[in-house]
C-alpha cells in the first residue's frame, strides 16, 4: 500500500506532539519557590563552589556568610523571600561544602567565588548581601560583576570604611589565634562580637563552628583581607550600598559616603554580629525594607 506524503506528515506530527506530552508529563510539576536545591561550580582558580538556590522573582537575593560561616546561616532569610526573590546562598572556599584547596586566601579570589555563582545561574538583577567578611567581598565582586548588581547589603560590615588597628595589635591577635585557635577565637566572638542579648542556642553554635576551623586556612584568610584596600574598592563602585548594622559599633556615614555617595544603614537595635540569627524577623523586617526602596 502506497502512503501519500499529506499522510506522512499527518503521521509525523501525531508522534511529534505524542513525544512532546511525554515530555512534558517527565518534567513534572512546576518547582515551587520553597522547592531549594543544591549545585556547585568553579570559581576562576578551579575550587568547587557550591551554593543552595530556591525562590522566583526577577531580582536575585545573593547572600555570602562571614569568616568560619556557611550557607545555612541564611536559611530562614531565604525560606521568608523565595516567594518573591530568586534567593542563592554559596559557601567560600575553604568553608561549608565547597573545596579548601586554595593557593591564596585573598578577597579577589573569594569574590570570584561569587562571580562564578552568580554567572553560573545567570542572574541579571542582583543584591548581593556580604555579612562580615564578605562585606569587602561583595565589594569587589560587585566590581567585576558590573551592570548585574542593583545594590549592595553589608551586614554588620564596612561600619568604617577607614578603620583599622596599630599593627602591633594586629600581631598580637593574630599571634594568639597561631598559639591556641579554638580558645582564641572563642573568646574573641564571645568577648567582642555578641550582645548580652544574644542567643545562647545562637552563640553555642556559632563558637562550635569556629573552635573546629582550621586555622591553617582560617588565620590567612583575615590576614590577607588586611591587605585589600577597601576605600579604593569604594570608590570604583557603581551601585548604592545600604547596610544592615548591629548598634553595638556606630557606622560612620560621613566617612563612608567619602567614598561612596549612597551609603544608608539602618541599624539593628541589641543585635550582636549574627543579626539573621539572633533574630531572623527583625533582620527580615530590615531588610524587606531595604530592597522594597529598588525599582521594579
Amino acid at each position: 500500500m502506497t502512503i501519500s506524503p499529506r499522510v506522512w506528515l499527518l503521521l509525523f506530527v501525531v508522534s511529534f506532539w505524542a513525544l512532546g506530552c511525554n515530555g512534558m508529563q517527565a518534567a513534572g510539576p512546576a518547582r515551587g519557590p520553597l522547592d531549594f536545591r543544591d549545585g556547585t561550580v568553579l570559581s576562576a582558580d578551579g575550587v568547587p563552589i557550591h551554593f543552595r538556590e530556591g525562590g522566583r522573582g526577577a531580582t536575585a537575593l545573593v547572600f555570602v556568610h562571614g569568616w568560619l560561616g556557611n550557607a545555612s546561616w541564611w536559611a530562614t532569610t531565604m525560606e521568608r523571600f523565595a516567594p518573591s526573590y530568586r534567593v542563592v546562598a554559596l559557601d567560600l572556599a575553604g568553608h561549608g561544602s565547597s573545596g579548601k584547596k586554595r593557593e591564596q586566601w585573598t578577597v579577589e579570589r573569594f569574590a570570584d567565588d561569587v562571580v562564578a555563582v552568580v554567572r553560573a545561574l545567570d542572574l541579571e538583577r542582583v543584591v548581593l548581601l556580604g555579612h562580615s567578611m564578605s562585606g569587602t567581598i561583595t565589594v569587589q565582586a560587585a566590581g567585576v560583576l558590573g551592570p548585574r548588581v542593583v545594590l549592595l547589603v553589608p551586614v554588620d560590615t564596612l561600619n568604617d570604611a577607614e578603620w583599622d588597628l596599630p599593627p602591633e595589635v594586629w600581631d598580637q591577635f593574630f599571634g594568639g589565634l597561631r598559639a591556641d585557635f579554638p580558645n582564641a577565637v572563642e573568646g574573641f566572638f564571645r568577648n567582642m562580637l555578641f550582645a548580652p542579648s544574644s542567643p545562647a542556642d545562637v552563640v553555642a553554635r556559632i563558637v562550635a563552628e569556629a573552635r573546629a576551623a582550621d586555622p591553617a586556612l582560617a588565620i590567612p584568610m583575615l590576614e590577607r583581607a588586611r591587605e585589600f584596600s577597601l576605600p579604593d574598592a569604594l570608590r570604583r563602585l557603581r551601585v548604592p550600598v545600604h547596610a544592615l548594622n548591629s548598634d553595638t559599633n556606630p557606622t560612620n556615614l560621613a566617612t563612608n559616603r567619602k567614598y561612596v555617595e549612597h551609603f544608608d544603614v539602618e541599624l539593628l537595635p541589641g543585635s550582636g554580629h549574627w543579626p539573621m540569627l539572633e533574630d531572623p524577623a527583625a533582620f527580615g523586617d530590615a531588610l524587606e525594607k531595604v530592597v522594597g526602596t529598588l525599582r521594579p
